[in-house]
């Protein structure tokens, strides 16, 4: 049997790492979190051994329809398991991809959820009744669907994921945050107290605080010296986060940070996320004018339009809202061949596919969730009152292309536009408000051309009913 797991984590290590041409700068990637006098930022730098390492920040919608899929669907020629998961993204984000559309390195959403990678030797979880995703794929699986730490540990607990080996960083805007790793398959969280420094780079964090003992500031005799790049990344965050001076700008010092904790030589890329303000700055090794991006500033509805999307690389600095664009196959793909460039042609063709055919997959996997036939909720559901003279719920779901949305008829003819429409494979939740404001809650679980859903007011549990789908 062709061991493709076994492969793909060889292979992760010596090509998806990127480091091939230069051994030597290997595990460089770093991110933080910084909480003082109110103010909050997260940090991160992807610093890959200066072989320009393309990316694209991407504004991923809320209310899209999605169907998850793994690494070895995307890039092997004997798929194990197929992905069967498939959600409505209850919120929107802004992430940095450089592998495709819904397969990003990191990011942060409306909610100030946030999530990072970094190179990390793990093991994921593996299990028959377990959904499974990509490592990329199950990063934004957590960034659509959730809002605290709480909620992605949880539903990290019914994924099998696939893909090379990285260890995270999570956090949200009331400033919890943790490291993740995966041991033999289960989740290692530090937290809290088990997490005294808020910051993850390239080895375990029980190992880093093992050699941060020997550094002044956590009681040993070693100096920190920040230019010094033998002295540990983690005993330097320690130190920047605890001078941080809560009068000084934190964005600007967030950038101080990271320009103290690279390794080597400039990062490809530098990231700080304000949760608080709903901000994003960037800037690129390859072009340092740092840009930025309001999450205020854009509406994030499905219906509003396609996913946006921005090279990294753009030499304008500030705010880049006007030059993002709908997302586009030409864009992504040329990126994509762009690594082959850089690292060869060997990673996209570990799975037994030619390189095109790996590209064609990681460019366009999402598609299938716009094709009609993968969208059994839509169409029209109707209830089949006793009594005759009462009249029916009707509840209608539609789609443009992946986009969702809908609208209730209640007995009386009224028609209610839906709110915080959200699926989960047969699990919906939709809101909507009444003419006179009162907000209703349809919770259901849809079975073949059946609906069985729970209502619900603010305070009140109003009945049980059944939808018929007629369409």
């Amino acid at each position: 049997m062709y061991n493709w797991i076994h492969k793909l984590k060889i292979l992760g290590i010596l090509i998806v790492s990127l480091t091939l041409l230069n051994t030597t700068k290997t595990k460089a990637c770093s991110t933080f979190m910084l909480h003082n006098g109110g103010k909050l930022i997260f940090g991160h730098n992807l610093n890959e051994g200066d072989i320009g390492i393309p990316g694209i920040v991407f504004v991923n919608k809320r209310g899209v329809f999605k169907m998850g899929r793994s690494l070895n669907e995307m890039m092997f020629k004997e798929v194990t398991k197929p992905s069967k998961l498939s959600w409505v993204s209850r919120y929107g984000s802004i992430t940095f991809n450089n592998f495709g559309r819904d397969l990003p390195d990191g990011g942060m959403n409306e909610t100030g959820f946030f999530i990072e990678e970094m190179n990390e030797d793990t093991e994921y979880p593996q299990g028959d009744s377990l959904h499974k995703l990509s490592q990329m794929g199950w990063m934004q699986y957590l960034l659509d669907n959730c809002s605290t730490l709480d909620e992605a540990f949880e539903l990290t607990k019914g994924i099998e994921i696939d893909g090379w080996t990285w260890h995270y960083f999570l956090a949200d805007a009331s400033g919890d945050c943790a490291s993740l790793t995966f041991v033999g398959g289960k989740m290692k969280i530090n937290r809290g107290k088990k997490m005294p420094v808020k910051a993850l780079f390239n080895t375990a964090y029980d190992r880093e605080m093992e050699v941060a003992k020997y550094y002044k500031n956590f009681g040993g005799s070693y100096e920190v010296e920040l230019d010094n790049p033998e002295v540990p990344r983690f005993v330097k965050a320690d130190y920047l986060i605890k001078a941080y001076d809560p009068s000084q700008d934190i964005v600007d010092y967030g950038f101080y940070m990271l320009d103290k904790i690279q390794v080597n030589d400039k990062p490809e890329w530098s990231i700080v996320f304000d949760p608080i303000k709903k901000q994003v700055f960037f800037r690129t090794r390859i072009n340092p004018a740092i840009k930025q991006l309001s999450f205020n500033d854009i509406d994030f509805s499905a219906q509003s339009g396609p996913c946006l999307i921005q090279n990294m690389d753009v030499e304008k600095g500030g705010d880049i809202k006007d030059l993002l664009h709908p997302y586009n196959a030409e864009e992504m793909s040329k990126m994509l061949y762009s690594f082959i460039d850089l690292i060869g042609e060997g990673f996209f063709k570990m799975g037994g596919l030619e390189p095109s055919e790996s590209i064609a997959n990681l460019t366009n996997h999402w598609q299938r969730a716009e094709e009609v036939e993968n969208q059994s909720f839509k169409g029209r559901w109707e209830t089949k009152p006793e009594d005759p003279e009462e009249g029916a719920l009707v509840l209608n779901l539609s789609s443009n292309r992946n986009a969702v949305f809908g609208e209730m008829t209640v007995s009386d003819g009224s028609i209610y536009k839906i709110d915080h429409l959200y699926m989960h494979n047969e699990k919906i939740t939709l809101t909507y408000l009444t003419k006179s404001g009162r907000m209703l809650e349809l919770q259901g679980v849809i079975k073949g051309d059946q609906l069985k859903a729970r209502v619900y007011a603010t305070e009140d549990y109003l009945g049980e009913y059944v939808f018929y789908k007629s369409n």
